[in-house]
């Protein structure tokens, strides 16, 4: 019974919401219950529901940079001896995580929990009294919903159970996985229909974070490019391109807290949106990004001990490498602090210094870190800050419809948009890319991308769609281990079962229809 009750109030996961409608739809209120018997009854109820729809995207944004960016080349972790309760987020970035890890049945679950709150509103709206527009509209952001969290879940996991309805009876809440194909399947098909249903972007404060056409255009192409449909993916892309979006003229201001949701920043596409204060809203990022060390004034302004929170996502040698010079990319993604270890082993920064041109001095500790969401100085509150994450944005897309054209024998076509992301970043054309042969225009762009989306959580979906995933990481897993004593011999041991991870050991326990990913 109690395993029913688990499974049963996970599925119909009683709607957080916000407390009070809102004109703009950023606003964000604490979360509190609903009552099913009288809610689904007015617009105001289905667009709070909409609303509460949206909150476990940053569950997962809270933690899919361990699971993407730290399972590839881009990034690994500052090791920290002294405090070894990280060791499940490592075994994540070393290939050694297992079906118990903590990390990832989060990703799960909140997948699922935003499963339950689209399909309840799905399940309600059909008979419920109000107008047209609003209707479409609800329906439209719900299926797309729905399908940004299944493309999640089975890029990470696999196939898996296909919930289409809200669950009310025991025997609806065991279902088997379904296969990836079929998975996918629906997924194109909740898309497809909100990208029907929805309005093109309005480029206005109050609805920045919420879906519209260019999100569902956007998403549908990336799905389209996981299954190497890359002809059904050139139309939705050439749509976003003339949708209004373009680049901010410096690379630095797209992620400034002070940008997001803003008119003038036409450059994001898909936010998950976080808010500082004591709503329970805020993120955390940066504080996760810095260097493990018990004295952040250096980084921060204000003094906190991220001994054993922070170190992640630190970049590696071969990202850094990358950056050709001039290239403004460089200096706004990777930061370096140099410093020195105290009588407790602890990393005490003394100086931040640009990573152009660096050369580590002699006798010096240095660590470098993700720069990318560091926006100084911060609040005098621990962990709590403003900064969105971004799911999709306008270079993303431009380097997507390259790749897109590339790979449907039209590099010539491609150029212009790969261009338009190194003007950006260079601050002229002088390095813009001329050769227009396939294969060489190919790894071009995959260059592009890794240098123009470090830390945007992409490289491990990109390695496994151009099918260099095994090949890559088990050559910088050598270099890897050669550089760092820590990481054990069977570290990164990167096989085909390794492209997905295992299903939770919990929801397999709950649930005894489902099937284990090979090799877990």
């Amino acid at each position: 019974m109690k395993t029913y009750q688990y499974l049963f109030g996970l599925a119909l996961s009683t709607i957080f919401i916000c407390s009070s409608c809102s004109k703009d739809f950023l606003t964000l209120y604490p979360e509190g219950n609903l009552n099913e018997g009288t809610f689904y009854k007015t617009e105001a109820d289905f667009q709070q529901a909409v609303i509460g729809a949206y909150t476990p995207l940053r569950d997962i944004a809270n933690n899919a940079f361990w699971m993407d960016e730290m399972r590839s080349d881009n990034a690994t972790f500052d090791y920290y001896e002294k405090d070894r309760g990280s060791a499940a987020r490592e075994n994540i970035s070393t290939f050694m995580d297992d079906a118990t890890n903590g990390v990832t049945i989060i990703r799960y679950q909140a997948n699922f929990i935003g499963i339950s709150r689209t399909n309840a509103i799905l399940d309600h709206i059909e008979g419920a009294t109000i107008s047209d527009s609003i209707k479409n509209q609800v329906i439209g952001e719900a299926k797309a919903l729905r399908g940004h969290y299944y493309f999640d879940l089975v890029k990470t996991f696999g196939g898996v159970p296909l919930q289409l309805h809200e669950i009310l009876k025991t025997e609806d809440a065991y279902l088997a996985r379904a296969s990836a194909d079929e998975v996918y399947t629906q997924i194109i098909n909740d898309l497809k229909d909100a990208l029907n249903r929805l309005p093109a972007p309005k480029f206005v404060a109050a609805e920045t974070g919420r879906v519209n056409k260019g999100v569902v255009a956007t998403e549908l192409a990336a799905v389209y490019m996981q299954k190497k449909d890359y002809a059904n993916a050139v139309p939705l892309l050439q749509s976003v391109a003339a949708m209004g979006y373009n680049l901010m003229t410096n690379f630095k201001d797209v992620f400034n807290p002070a940008n997001k949701n803003a008119n003038a920043n036409k450059e994001l596409i898909f936010d998950v949106q976080y808010q500082s204060g004591t709503t329970g809203q805020s993120s955390s990022f940066i504080y996760r990004f810095i260097p493990n060390t018990p004295n952040t004034t250096l980084f921060l302004g204000v003094n906190f001990n991220v001994n054993g929170f922070g170190g992640w996502d630190v970049p590696t040698d071969n990202l850094i490498a990358l950056f050709e010079t001039g290239d403004t990319r460089l200096d706004a993604s990777i930061g370096v602090a140099e410093g020195s270890l105290n009588s407790s082993q602890d990393f005490i920064a003394s100086k931040l210094v640009s990573a152009v041109g660096y050369v580590p001095p002699a006798g010096v500790k240095v660590k470098y870190f993700c720069k990318k969401f560091y926006y100084p100085p911060y609040p005098n509150i621990n962990q709590n800050t403003d900064q969105n994450w971004t799911l999709y944005r306008y270079a993303d897309v431009l380097l997507m419809l390259a790749e897109c054209l590339n790979e449907t024998n039209k590099p010539g076509e491609a150029l212009p948009y790969v261009n338009q992301v190194r003007t950006r970043a260079f601050g002229n054309s002088t390095n813009n890319i001329t050769a227009t042969d396939q294969a060489g225009l190919r790894n071009a762009i995959a260059l592009e991308r890794r240098r123009e989306l470090a830390f945007e959580n992409k490289r491990w979906y990109d390695l496994i769609r151009t099918g260099q995933a095994i090949t890559v990481m088990n050559a910088y897993g050598i270099t890897a281990k050669a550089k760092f004593p820590y990481l054990l011999p069977q570290s990164f041991n990167v096989t085909e079962n390794r492209l997905v991870y295992p299903i939770p050991q919990r929801e397999m326990d709950l649930n005894k229809k489902l099937v284990q990913n090979l090799g877990y």
